[in-house]
């Protein structure tokens, strides 16, 4: 009898840790985006949403194979009445005339540690 409630204890400690586990490693999305929203000479907005707070990164370069670059906003985003939190990027100080290419990515949702990036999508500047 004791090896049968044994038994039984450690497979509902195994389904329970299964199910947090599984909850736990649910990344957040982005549910809008990203969108280049503005663009002059030298700078650009970009923003999107998610269905969980976090991190705001847009990673960026002249090629689309060295997005070397990181410009930040505060970790958080705005939650909106819908429940999807948007974010909103400055990228400076960059070249006029130039195509840039992009990612956005945001980490550690809702504490989950997780991350969702977006796939690359390009801007142009302005020739100033």
């Amino acid at each position: 009898m004791r090896r049968i409630a044994l038994a039984s204890l450690a497979a509902l400690l195994l389904l329970t840790l299964g199910a947090w586990a599984q909850t736990r490693a649910q990344a957040e999305r982005i549910t809008n985006g990203p969108v280049v929203k503005n663009t002059t000479g030298t700078v650009a907005e970009i923003a999107w949403s998610t269905d969980a707070p976090g991190s705001s990164i847009v990673k960026y370069g002249s090629s689309p194979h060295a997005l070397n670059e990181t410009a930040e906003a505060p970790w958080g985003g705005t939650k909106e009445p819908n429940g999807d939190y948007n974010h909103t990027v400055w990228v400076k100080n960059l070249k006029p005339n130039t195509t840039y290419y992009f990612v956005v990515e945001t980490t550690q949702g809702a504490g989950t540690g997780t991350q969702t990036q977006s796939q690359p999508k390009e801007f142009h500047t302005s020739a100033k």
